[in-house]
């Protein structure tokens, strides 16, 4: 299927050089994922789709439980592309594998995406020390942020309003701005945690939403400023 953007172009992903992609933050982590793999797939790519932490269930998609290297080789085959990971019955979601298996996968495929992070379909959020979680084997990290929580306030649209508030140091009623994005994009105690000598990359999404697109190319210009390659648009509505 071909698209209007192509956000491999976009995003400036090398991934030939770079093919394991870790995709953190909030606000359209899992949509960012299958639309990556839509575009690889079209490239004649083999993509392994897999979590570190948790990611919604899709009972109708390609799925290797436990990341069984036999059946992950034949959906390649099949469907060019496949979920690896564990599930949880209790609550339908995948679930993470050992780092050992993730390094095990990746020799199978061309590209894997690994969505590393969670934020309960909050558009922004703050990781606790115990986030993200991304994978050793990772080359690049993709932070989203979903643009829709410019202007509301930091109790509504925030992943731990508490410890966004906090890391801000804002009342929770405080509305967000285009200045807390940047702080929390680039910050190594935002979303640049972790990332260390990886490729990192910034995707401002959900620009559609906003009365006036300026806000998301001052938003990006402000990231680029500090050394952070960072893209604006809509990933449903392929804007850019």
């Amino acid at each position: 299927m071909k698209h209007q953007v192509d956000f491999l172009e976009l995003l400036q992903i090398d991934y030939e050089k770079y093919p394991v992609i870790a995709v953190v933050g909030g606000g359209g982590k899992t949509s960012l994922i299958y639309r990556l793999t839509d575009e690889l797939i079209d490239k004649g790519k083999r993509v392994i789709i897999t979590t570190t932490t948790h990611m919604a269930g899709e009972s109708e998609l390609p799925f290797a439980r436990g990341g069984d290297a036999v059946r992950v080789k034949e959906l390649l085959d099949k469907e060019r592309y496949v979920i690896a990971a564990e599930y949880e019955e209790d609550t339908g979601k995948y679930a993470s594998l050992t780092e050992e298996k993730l390094e095990e996968l990746r020799e199978l495929c061309d590209v894997m995406l690994v969505e590393a992070d969670g934020a309960k379909h909050h558009p922004v959020k703050v990781p606790e020390k115990w986030e993200p979680v991304i994978p050793r084997c990772a080359d690049i990290v993709i932070s989203v942020i979903g643009l829709d929580c410019l202007g509301h306030p930091i109790r509504e649209v925030t992943h731990r309003a508490e410890k966004t508030s906090v890391f801000l140091q804002k009342n929770m009623d405080a509305p967000v701005t285009g200045e807390d994005v940047v702080k929390i994009a680039s910050s190594i105690h935002g979303l640049f945690k972790n990332v260390e000598k990886r490729i990192y990359r910034v995707y401002l999404n959900k620009a559609d939403v906003l009365a006036d697109p300026e806000e998301a190319a001052n938003i990006a210009r402000c990231l680029e400023e500090k050394g952070t390659t960072a893209v604006w648009g809509s990933i449903k509505n392929e804007t850019a």
